[in-house]
Formats: structure tokens, sequence, C-alpha cells
């Protein structure tokens, strides 16, 4: 074998060995085979993650479906979204649609009202951005999925925290 090619050979066999080293386990891959090792508390962590990501998925269709059906000029204004007013038709389109699994609103129309306007503060007043799209257009599908987030994140937290004390 020429030198060339031993050479050729050693760097693909160093690449191969640190590529596979490098190649990392997400925490979901960790919990599974830690669960297949009979760790109980893995089991219910790897359960956990994969109804998570179920649900995240889900949220990216219903966000795409919603986006591909608004009428823009409903919940925008100079190319700005109003991200209060979409809060409550997202809320309520998620709702609606999940319905028949029996998920429900958490809170009154009020304090979803309170927690519509904090999200549309946060982004416009605070952040001064808002996701958009390649074309710098409001991206209706990622705000869905931040406006579900928020819903669940920081509004019921708030509520349930208020109500603790």
């Amino acid at each position: 074998m020429s030198r060339y090619a031993t050479t050729l050979l050693f760097v693909f066999l160093i690449i191969s060995t640190m590529t596979r080293f490098a190649m990392a386990e997400s925490i979901l891959e960790y919990h599974q085979r830690q669960c297949a090792a009979g760790k109980e508390s893995s089991c219910k962590r790897a359960e956990i993650m994969e109804e998570a990501d179920k649900y995240a998925k889900r949220t990216e269709e219903l966000g795409d479906r919603f986006a591909a059906s608004i009428n823009r000029a409903d919940y925008e204004t100079e190319n700005k979204p109003e991200l209060e007013k979409a809060y409550l038709a997202v809320i309520e389109d998620f709702f609606t649609a999940e319905s028949d699994k029996g998920i429900t609103q958490a809170v009154s129309d009020e304090i979803l009202s309170l927690c519509a306007y904090h999200y549309h503060d946060y982004w416009l007043n605070q952040k001064l951005i808002w996701p958009t799209n390649e074309a710098g257009n409001p991206d209706w599908s990622t705000i869905y999925y931040f406006i579900i987030d928020h819903y669940y994140g920081y509004c019921l937290r708030s509520v349930a925290g208020e109500s603790s004390s």
C-alpha cells in the first residue's frame, strides 16, 4: 500500500472514530436506554418527554393550519402582528381543535385577556421584535406555537402562583 493510501486510511479511521464519539445522545435516548436497563425513573421521564414531543408536533401542525387559513389583514397593521388580538384567536382555535381530547381552557376570559396583553407587551413593547418568515412578514405558524407555549408556560403558572398565595 502506498504511503498516501496509508495516510488516507489512517485519517479516515481517526475521523470515523471521532465521529462515533462525537455523536451525542439526546436526553430522550439516554432515558430510553436507562429505562431498558431497568431504571424506573428514566422510564417515567422518557414517557413524559415522548408525550411532550407529541404535543409539540400537534401544536406545529395546528400552527401551520392557522397560518394558512387566517386573513392576515385581520391580525396585522403595517406588517406588525396584533398579538393581543391574535392570542385570543389562537387560544380559541387551539381549544376548538383539541376539544375532542378533553383539553379545555383552564382560565377565565378575563385572565386570558390579561395573558394576551402580557404576550403582546412582551414581544412588541419590550423585545421590539416578533417571529417573521423569510419575506419579513409575521410568521403566524411560529407565533401560534409561541402563544400556546406562553399560555401553558406563563399564563397558567401565573394564575396558579396567585391562587396559591
